[in-house]
């Protein structure tokens, strides 16, 4: 999607508050009260949230990309040549001379002050030697706490936008990256040779709804998934509650996230505890009450459905299920 689609609404700052880079800030205040309050914004975010939680889904598939063996080299050398007190002093040997007189006539009974590197002799002004070895003259004394604070101060934070990651993931996929199976299979032997774990998740995902739906266990095998011509979601008539505007109306918006999403996913995937789960939807809607993401997927022990609640993918909430069937 482009910014030209939807009039008005600053589409890199709508990707920030969707990726997670404005929580915290009054942006994110003004990004939500705009969301609520304004249809073309409302509308954006509706269309931006899901296909931002399917690109984060995408990169959680990934493989960690080690560091070349050059640059940890040339890292390693740098940071060694830094001393442990955590200023760098550039100082140069300074080669013996006849001092240079200032151009003023020696007193008697005095020596000329000579004039030390680093000074401009027309200023008529003579520099202080500095304290220490008398063969060195510290040039620049470089603070690298403070260093540090300066570039901490620069925002390199949102350096990269959760739009820009969606467009380096369609410039992979351009390449090839998940097109190949034979290349897609040979990874796969790659990995178990190398003893690292496989992906809880597949690579495809759908794009999630928000049917607002109430669900119970003898609804939630139901799929919500026919559409009619226009692509609206069409709720089956043993399942009631209103349609409602989006993930933030169920209580849900955390998990609209990608980041937020891919982790709920991940810790259904473990206490399902079938392997590699493929997903085939994803609904936020709720379910006996309670605000649920509801998602469909099948695994090596068959295919389910499952509810979880606002806490799932948190520290120490697991998949906060609350309820989940096998799909017949």
């Amino acid at each position: 999607m482009t910014g030209a689609e939807f009039h008005g609404v600053d589409i890199d700052l709508l990707a920030d508050y969707v990726g997670g880079a404005l929580d915290g800030t009054p942006e994110a205040d003004r990004v939500a009260a705009l969301i609520a309050g304004d249809p073309a914004w409302r509308e954006a975010f509706e269309v931006l949230a899901p296909e931002m939680a399917t690109v984060g889904a995408l990169l959680g598939d990934l493989p960690a990309e080690p560091m070349p063996d050059d640059v940890v080299a040339r890292l390693g050398a740098a940071l060694s040549a830094f001393p442990a007190g955590g200023a760098v002093t550039d100082a140069v040997p300074r080669e013996p001379a006849e001092p240079a007189h200032s151009g003023v006539d020696a007193v008697p009974g005095r020596s000329a002050e000579p004039v030390h590197s680093g000074v401009d002799a027309m200023s008529g002004r003579s520099a202080e030697p500095a304290p220490g070895n008398a063969d060195a003259v510290s040039r620049t004394v470089v603070d690298l706490d403070e260093r540090r604070r300066k570039r901490g101060n620069r925002g390199w934070g949102r350096l990269v936008a959760p739009i820009g990651i969606a467009a380096a993931v369609a410039g992979l996929a351009g390449y090839g990256l998940f097109a190949s199976t034979d290349a897609a299979q040979e990874d796969k032997a790659s990995t178990a040779a190398a003893g690292a774990p496989e992906p809880m998740l597949a690579a495809s995902m759908p794009a999630p709804t928000t049917s607002g739906l109430d669900y119970t266990l003898g609804t939630l095998g139901q799929s919500v998934m026919n559409a009619d011509a226009a692509g609206t979601p069409k709720s089956l008539p043993e399942l009631s509650g209103p349609e409602l505007s989006g993930p933030e109306s169920t209580g849900l918006e955390r998990l609209t996230a990608p980041g937020a999403l891919g982790d709920c996913l991940a810790e259904i995937a473990r206490e399902n505890a079938g392997g590699r789960m493929t997903v085939t939807s994803i609904d936020y809607a709720r379910f006996e009450g309670e605000p649920a993401l509801v998602v469909r997927f099948a695994a090596s022990n068959g295919e389910w459905a499952w509810a979880s609640g606002a806490d799932c993918g948190l520290p120490g909430g697991g998949a906060d299920t609350l309820g989940s069937v096998p799909v017949r």
